[in-house]
Order: C-alpha cells, then structure tokens, then sequence
C-alpha cells in the first residue's frame, strides 16, 4: 500500500511539472508586435534583401577599420592643412584661422556708420565723399565675400552673395561723383543699415565662385592695408603701455590685414600668378596672424617684431610692383 504522504508527494510533481510546462509554453508563444505593411509605391523604394538585391561585392572584414571617426566637438572648425586655394575669391577653406566672425560683424558695424554720413548731402558726395565711398564698398563687398566662405557662425550670411554683388557694383560706380552714384550709394547704405539692425534685404541669385575681377579693385583694398598698418598697428605696437591699452583694436586690424592679404593673391588681381607676388602676400598674412598670436599670449615685444615684417612684406612688394 502507498502511504497517503506519498501520494501527496506524487501529485504535487506531476502539478509542478504541468506548471513548467505551461510556462514554457507560454513563453513560445509570447505575443509580438506585427511586421508593417507598406504601400506599394513605398516599397518600391526599398529592397526586400539589401545584401542581396542592392549591394556590389564582398562585405568588409570590419566596417570601422575603414572610418574615419569626426570629432563631435564644439572645437574650432577644421581647415585644410595645406594651401587648397583654387580660382574662385575665397580661395581655400581657411578663413576661420585668418579672420574671426566678431572681427567680420564689427568691421560691417564700423562701415555702416561711416557709410551712413557719406550719404548724407550729394554737394558733399560729390565733392570727394565718392571716393571714400568707394573704399568703404569696396571692403564691404570683400568681407560679405569672406563671409559666404567663412565655415563659421556669421551674422548676414543668407545675405552674401547679394551683398557681395551690390557692394561690388556700387563701389565701381563710386569711381566717379555723379547723381547716379550717390543714389546709388544712399540705396545701398539703407540696405547695410537694415541688416545691422537685424532686417532683411531681397536676395538675388549670384554668382558663388566669382573671381575677385568681379568683386573689388585692389586700389581701395591697398588704403585700407595702409590705414590698419601705419595709423593703427604701427603706432600701437610701439611701446608696451600702448600694446596693452589697445590689445582689442590691436588684433581687429592685424586679422583685416590678414584677410585682405589672403584675397589679394587669388584670381583677378593683377600679378596672382607671380610667385614673388604671392610670396609677399604670404608675408605679410603670416606677419598680421604672428601679431594676432602675440596679442593672445600677451606678449608685446613679438607684436612689434611681427608688425615691422608687414612693413617690410608691404615695402618689398612696392618696390618690386610699382
């Protein structure tokens, strides 16, 4: 006879056994969540088997061998180590190490004052008023230039290739005093002081590679060199207690410096193909970036050795090029 204790054991595995089974059960058929159905336009876009139908040849061993990993920081942009600059104005990429947004946004400011009072009486315009009208232009349609190329955050840059093109036409115009051209001259200093004052302008379509025989002359470009150099940097850099009272204004001019000597060597200005030519411009952009760097480290003595060799960059490219 089996003992009722030993009939409760038996029962209680065969429901133990039961349950597991239940369980596993369950777990077979555990419910998910149906596959989507597609429109058929929809999946004519796509491959029902990609490795099958739309990829070529043999799968790499490791896929991120052949990547190249981005850095995902918010660290200055990156340039092309070496000198890509091609036939267009801009150039090669590098003008985030030649020239700074601020320095690009308070330049546009500064102009647009002086611009203002340009345009303010014709009799004034024509009496000589054109011809600072046209160097005030003329940098303006060469920063909006720098602006469409420059890879950093810089205010107005929907607005740069119209910029660049009215600005270009308005300074060629500016060669001369006449009715037109302070008309046209007032027109355009409305459009600069709607955009300072966060406004908007038409945009019109332009050409984005345009040379720089196309954007600005030389001759107005060479007076904004001197006045940075001789009127600012020059007398700023002499000393150490004038070093340290304009250290701001010090970099502002050598980075304009910079810019205008980076563009002068491209395409449309006269002499682009001279390596001699090209050589000063290289000159004298280091020279302008080696003060910058010296304002940075706070170091006086290395801006003023770095100011005269723009002098001698300017000095030697005159002698040469008259």
């Amino acid at each position: 006879m089996i003992s009722k204790f030993t009939q409760k054991i038996a029962v209680l595995c065969c429901l133990s056994m039961l349950f597991v089974s239940f369980a596993q059960a369950q777990q077979a058929t555990k419910r998910r969540a149906k596959p989507p159905k597609f429109d058929f336009t929809i999946s004519l876009i796509f491959f029902d088997d990609v490795f099958s139908q739309g990829l070529v040849g043999e799968r790499p061993a490791v896929l991120s061998e052949s990547l190249v990993a981005i850095p995902m920081t918010g660290g200055p942009a990156m340039t092309n180590t070496g000198d890509t600059d091609n036939a267009s104005a801009g150039g090669s990429s590098d003008w985030a190490t030649i020239i700074s947004p601020s320095t690009i946004q308070d330049e546009i400011k500064s102009i647009n004052t002086r611009v203002q009072e340009l345009v303010l009486n014709v009799r004034k315009f024509k009496g000589g008023g054109f011809s600072d009208a046209r160097n005030e232009f003329t940098e303006l349609a060469l920063l909006f230039e720098v602006i469409s190329k420059h890879p950093g955050d810089v205010r107005w840059k929907e607005y740069a290739i119209t910029s660049r093109d009215l600005f270009a036409r308005v300074a060629a115009n500016c060669k001369v005093g006449t009715d037109n051209s302070f008309n046209e001259a007032k027109n355009r200093a409305i459009d600069l002081q709607e955009m300072v004052r966060g406004g908007s302008i038409d945009i019109r379509e332009g050409e984005a590679d345009a040379t720089w025989d196309n954007i600005a002359d030389r001759s107005p470009l060479m007076e904004r060199l001197e006045i940075a150099y001789n009127e600012r940097i020059k007398p700023w850099t002499a000393s150490e207690s004038e070093f340290r009272s304009k250290t701001s204004e010090i970099l502002h001019e050598a980075e304009i410096i910079a810019a205008i000597a980076h563009a002068i060597k491209h395409e449309g200005f006269e002499y682009y193909d001279d390596d001699d030519y090209v050589g000063y411009c290289e000159l004298m952009k280091k020279s302008a970036l080696d003060v910058v760097a010296a304002v940075k480290a706070n170091d006086a003595d290395k801006a003023r050795t770095a100011s005269s060799m723009i002098f001698n960059s300017c000095s030697d490219c005159h002698d040469g090029y008259r």
